[in-house]
């Protein structure tokens, strides 16, 4: 079986130059087809992307292959820098170029990256989300989920709760009812509900409250019958590397990465085994296609979902690209309206098929984040964010 182990070498399959490059166009001034960023975090402009911005070093504006998604709150903004072991705190969302964190989590310093097992060192941090008061993170290859249970605002704050394992010093890759095996860039915190994608074990977890004890059992799993199964399969009840999740307290969106679709729920799962209601980026819930050239229909290992009630939002990681379906899919393989990272919806290439990023290409974007009028998009394969408007 399939196993998420790590991105370097994975990623790689995305960076194929193509002869199409990328047509330059007008810069528009809302969310359309082809729209530039506004601003970037983790360059100093949009034509860089190296990993800590050419410094051997990482610092309070640099970043490294950073995976998955921002999460706000209040008046931070937490950004995963996976390859550097750490998670930064920005004050706000950044208006400017190359903008400095006030504080980082996971490391005592800016300049650190260093990696562990405890609660305030990590091994690949992942997604991270707000609700409330509370932090939570995705710690990819420590196979747990932390929970801080007031928002951190300064360094090296430890967390509170682990999810995921027994304790802090625990890293154990298992399928029980209390157990996760690398969950990456599904985590969701809705309705008081903690929603996790358990990645390697093909399934969706949930816990019906947000745990306060280290350990705790999930209550509902779904892609498997049961708490002890862990297999694959392309069905309307099985998942194949679930990744990104969205809900709105009643649907449930998922990412199944692998399957190379998205799934949706009209109403979050109460049972085990639960099957999905509409399937998009596949004609039925047994197909897996994935064509080349992509069209506006495909998906190819879509990463992330996001929504912001009516229109759905599919990171598609293998076409380099954001697919914008203007109405929230209620019928099988619906037809994306607008598309970011690509001139059109026939091209897939890496950074539009350039050598240098721009305001308007992507190179593997390994999450997003909808935040107001704001999408903010991670560009992985540059070591960057992408902030659009979506006014």
């Amino acid at each position: 079986m399939f196993r998420r182990i790590g991105l370097r070498v994975f990623v790689c399959l995305f960076f194929v130059v193509a002869a199409a490059p990328a047509r330059a166009g007008d810069v528009a001034e809302a969310l359309t087809t082809f729209a530039a960023a506004k601003v970037v975090i983790g360059q100093k402009n949009f034509t860089s992307g190296e990993c800590e911005q050419g410094a051997n070093n990482p610092s309070a504006k640099s970043l490294c292959s950073p995976e998955a998604a921002v999460a706000l709150g209040k008046k931070v903004l937490y950004v995963p820098d996976s390859g550097n072991n750490r998670v930064l705190g920005f004050k706000k969302i950044p208006k400017k170029n190359g903008a400095s964190a006030k504080f980082v989590l996971g490391q005592t310093n800016f300049s650190n990256r260093n990696s562990g097992t405890s609660s305030t060192l990590f091994r690949h941090p992942a997604r991270v989300q707000t609700a409330g008061n509370q932090l939570f993170m995705a710690d990819f290859q420590n196979s747990r989920v932390l929970i801080w249970n007031k928002l951190p605002t300064k360094t090296n704050t430890p967390a509170n709760v682990v999810v995921g394992q027994p304790n802090f010093s625990s890293s154990v890759e298992a399928a029980t009812q209390s157990s996760l095996d690398r969950p990456e860039n599904g985590l969701f915190v809705t309705n008081g509900k903690l929603i996790v994608s358990d990645t390697n074990n093909n399934r969706i977890m949930i816990w019906n409250s947000v745990p306060t004890t280290n350990g705790a059992n999930a209550d509902v799993v779904i892609g498997q019958p049961d708490f002890t199964s862990r297999g694959h399969a392309a069905s309307d009840t099985a998942l194949f590397i679930p990744e990104g999740i969205w809900s709105d307290g009643t649907r449930l969106v998922v990412a199944d990465a692998d399957n190379n679709r998205v799934l949706i729920w009209n109403s979050i799962p109460t049972t085990n085994g639960a099957p999905a209601d509409v399937v998009v980026g596949q004609a039925d819930f047994n197909s897996i296609d994935r064509p080349s050239p992509p069209t506006a229909q495909s998906l190819s290992f879509p990463f992330d979902v996001s929504s912001d009630g009516t229109r759905l939002y599919v990171d598609d990681l293998g076409n380099n690209r954001i697919l914008v379906f203007n109405t929230f899919p209620t019928s099988n393989n619906p037809t994306a309206d607008i598309v970011l990272g690509q001139a059109d919806f026939t091209h897939g290439e890496g950074n539009g098929g350039n050598a240098s990023p721009s305001a308007q290409t992507l190179a593997a974007p390994f999450g997003m984040s909808l935040i107001g009028n704001q999408l903010v998009v991670n560009d992985f394969g540059n070591s960057r964010y992408l902030i659009f408007s979506t006014k």
